[in-house]
């Protein structure tokens, strides 16, 4: 016989769609107080115990090695060395770098020059040293405010990097020395010292420039050849893995796509079961050290020296802890009828469905509430924990195993961990060693990568670049010096005639050797070749074909050279062309034709390399006055971002080519900063870092080819 069981729920309904009387529950007399709490079934008892104590036993893996994968270079895992992993992954080189900021050099200069005082050998200023190691002039263009500061400290300032260079190339074993691993300079050319000119070296220098160059890489955060870097330009993020324990029970844990800010443990999800950090051979550590397991408890707590090969170690740790109702700041109380803050208001909840977070929240305080226990469980950063056994204890004495509460689609706080046949339900929480935050500097660089659909091109803005003396310069604003043809005037009268060339860029241009020359029908004539001639930021000269006044250039010519001329050419000392300017067709034309309309110099395209590769690789744009002219004369990209090292692109390659995906619809802003922080042993940590984010640029550049645009 089939039994058969139901059931009938009843539901009041409300006819009123104001909640807010209900909600806000007013008391009335003491029979209708009791009334209600029958109603809502306080005088019912219930069979069950709540949780009083629970009981944990843990399985902690340290955070043990590191892999930077974002370079172009193969390199081999390292073990971690305790700094923050935001250091570890974003650090670039700054002072290894082959041109430090001019800015930096000069202050590291001054901090030797402190250090020889201090350490007794004597007080000096630059004009002491060689000419070699003080601050020189940078072969590249400079902004108004750079040019000023170079002006002032070149030649009278010392350069630190080139002070850390001379020890560096004059002691054999500096760097084993810096870092510790030898305790005193052996292979010493003591001609190449960094010393005063006629001084001589004494123990006092010897120990100053020891500390001086300590300080001196010690001072950033960067990498070297054996770690590599992180950073993928071809992704526009950080790709790196990390692994926890040793032998059987290490977790490879990776970020393919860590983007710079604030790393977390979403940011990692665990590897195949076979995937292996371990550097060694043979299945033995760099270290030799062998993984074993560590007991700590209460009753038996480990020492000093339990804990001192823990990186490649598990460690196990059992605690009771007392269990408490899980709640949120203005959650209401458990109960109908008991006090709770004042800043607990139902009646200030409606029921519209736009607010679908708040309603969950809502309903779990008022359905669940009282369903829901939380233990505190203190775990140390940088390790992957599992919880191995869990028993719960209730008011009445009863002791039930809990079990992992696992969902295949979806979990919060927890990493799927391959099955390795350990502890645990193949679950754990990896904590990353990661700063609470930092201070962090205004952009040194920034690039917007942004999508034309009209033009049906991806576009990088370079906003901001990092100058010769480290400062962030405007490139919307920053103009380099450049010889252009401003205007030509024809005329028979080669008197009359004149072309006008200015150097619109913010520094001063020697334009000594270049020539101005007349095209025709594929021959070309030197109308004027420049001596000895410097032209200061905004300064135009006129040239004229004939004869001049005193403020102007007369080429001496007795024709015309530029009424049956195609172009109007220049050309550098090498002979290469570096401008060139068409003339107007006949004068009674109705448009003028242009090969493409113009785009700022500080925008750069980029086309679709193949259409089956989903990659964007980086181009130029030529339009009719650029065309002949060496691709090394044309503008390029000035900071670090478009122009990465040639070590981060991926091997064979040396063209920059970004995945299409990487760039949204609406963009992606990459900048570049310096930031400092504290990590929890007190000590401080300096690099320079990028950070791509989702940016919201709609391009519009209304680049065209083949133009006609009517004349006026």
């Amino acid at each position: 016989m089939t039994n058969r069981t139901d059931w009938t729920r009843l539901e009041p309904v409300s006819r009123n769609d104001d909640m807010r009387e209900g909600l806000r529950a007013p008391v009335r007399d003491p029979m209708w107080f009791l009334a209600r709490q029958w109603q809502v079934g306080e005088f019912q008892g219930e069979d069950a115990g709540s949780p009083a104590r629970v009981d944990v036993d843990i399985a902690e893996d340290r955070l043990s090695r590191v892999d930077l994968r974002g370079g172009g270079r193969d390199t081999d895992p390292f073990e971690y060395g305790g700094d923050p992993l935001e250091a570890t992954v974003e650090r670039e080189r700054i002072l290894t770098d082959d041109d430090p900021p001019l800015q930096l050099r000069a202050e590291t200069g001054q901090q030797f020059l402190r250090t020889l005082a201090e350490s007794g050998y004597g007080e000096y200023g630059a004009d002491a040293f060689p000419e070699a190691l003080r601050l020189g002039r940078p072969g590249e263009a400079l902004e108004a405010a750079d040019r000023r500061y170079v002006e002032l400290l070149a030649g009278r300032t010392l350069d630190g990097t080139a002070v850390a260079g001379a020890i560096r190339s004059a002691v054999r074993n500096a760097d084993a020395v810096a870092v510790g691993e030898d305790d005193s300079w052996v292979g010493i050319a003591t001609a190449d010292l960094p010393t005063p000119e006629g001084a001589s070296r004494t123990d006092a220098f010897d120990a100053a420039a020891r500390q001086f160059y300590a300080w001196y890489v010690d001072l950033y955060e960067e990498p070297d050849a054996e770690t590599g870097s992180a950073w993928n330009p071809s992704r526009l993020a950080y790709e790196f893995a990390v692994s926890t324990g040793g032998d059987a029970t290490e977790t490879v844990l990776e970020a393919d796509e860590y983007r710079g800010g604030r790393l977390d443990w979403y940011h990692f999800s665990a590897a195949d079961a076979d995937a292996t950090l371990d550097a060694g051979t043979d299945g033995e550590t760099e270290t030799d050290v062998v993984a074993t397991d560590l007991t700590d408890t209460p009753d038996d707590p480990l020492t000093v020296a339990d804990l001192t090969d823990v990186q490649f170690s598990t460690l196990r740790r059992s605690r009771s802890l007392v269990p408490t109702a899980t709640s949120f700041p203005g959650m209401p109380a458990g109960r109908w009828w008991q006090f709770e803050e004042g800043d607990v208001s139902f009646a200030r909840m409606t029921g519209e469905g736009s607010g679908l977070p708040r309603l969950l929240l809502t309903e779990f305080a008022i359905q669940y509430g009282n369903d829901w226990f939380e233990i505190a469980l203190d775990t140390p950063v940088g390790t992957m924990t599992r919880i191995a056994d869990l028993r719960v204890t209730d008011s009445f004495g009863v002791t039930e195993r809990a079990k992992p509460a696992i969902d295949d689609d979806w979990q919060l706080f927890v990493h799927d961990l391959p099955d390795t046949g350990g502890d645990g339900d193949d679950v754990g929480l990896f904590l990353p060693p990661v700063l609470a935050n930092s201070s962090t500097s205004d952009p040194i660089e920034a690039v917007t990568i942004a999508r034309d659909e009209m033009a049906n091109l991806a576009f990088a803005i370079e906003r901001s670049f990092e100058s010769p003396t480290g400062r962030a310069v405007d490139r919307t604003e920053f103009q380099p010096p450049l010889l252009t043809i401003d205007r030509v005037a024809t005329d028979d009268d080669p008197d009359e005639e004149y072309v006008v060339l200015a150097n619109p860029g913010e520094d001063r241009l020697v334009v000594d050797g270049y020539a101005l020359v007349a095209a025709t029908d594929g021959a070309t004539t030197t109308v004027h070749e420049f001596t000895e001639r410097t032209l200061d930021p905004g300064e135009t000269v006129r040239i004229y074909t004939g004869q001049a006044s005193e403020d102007d250039i007369g080429a001496g010519l007795s024709t015309s050279a530029w009424t049956a001329a195609d172009a109007v050419e220049l050309r550098d000392a090498g002979g290469r062309l570096t401008r060139k300017k068409l003339l107007a067709g006949p004068s009674d034309a109705l448009a003028d034709y242009r090969l493409s309309t113009d785009v700022p110099d500080y925008w750069f395209p980029f086309t679709p390399e193949q259409a089956w590769s989903f990659r964007l690789e980086r181009a130029l744009l030529l339009d009719a006055s650029t065309l002949g002219v060496p691709v090394e004369q044309l503008p390029k990209p000035r900071g670090e971002i478009l122009r990465p090292d040639p070590d981060l692109l991926p091997a064979g390659e040396d063209t920059y080519r970004i995945y299409d995906e990487a760039i949204p619809r609406g963009g992606r802003e990459v900048t570049r900063r310096y930031q400092y922080a504290r990590w929890t042993d007190g000590a401080g940590y300096l690099w320079s870092g990028r950070e791509s984010a989702i940016d919201d640029t709609q391009l519009s550049t209304g680049l065209r080819f083949d133009v006609l645009e009517e004349r006026s």
